[in-house]
């Protein structure tokens, strides 16, 4: 197939580049017309069609069998996400912990000094 759309290119630059007049557009359009009708491109292209077919039928099934569970998950997350801001804005949310880099501090940027004294 990649050898086929090479010379199809190869072809379509000849016929946009060619001053030689309508001569070899005509001898490309028979050549493509015998490649088009040629049974096993046409068997080629059958099977091709058919594997594309069963891939977006295979993943559509996978994704109904997946919806599902994707769908508690993010529901799940959105509401434990929900819990946590309205805790927040309501000030019993948890104190900030010591992994936070925000969290506490007084030193300034590029201040050397220990914190404590």
């Amino acid at each position: 197939m990649k050898k086929f759309l090479f010379l199809a290119g190869i072809a379509i630059g000849v016929v946009i580049g060619s001053k030689l007049g309508r001569g070899p557009y005509e001898s490309l359009e028979r050549t493509a017309k015998q490649v088009a009708n040629d049974p096993e491109v046409q068997r080629r292209a059958e099977q091709a069609k058919e594997a594309a077919g069963k891939a977006a039928q295979d993943a559509a099934e996978t994704v109904k069998e997946k919806a599902p569970e994707v769908a508690s998950a993010v529901q799940g997350a959105a509401a434990g996400a929900a819990s946590a801001a309205k805790d927040k804005v309501s000030g019993s949310g948890e104190e900030p912990s010591g992994d936070n880099p925000a969290a506490g501090g007084e030193a300034e940027v590029g201040d050397d000094k220990p914190l404590s004294s």
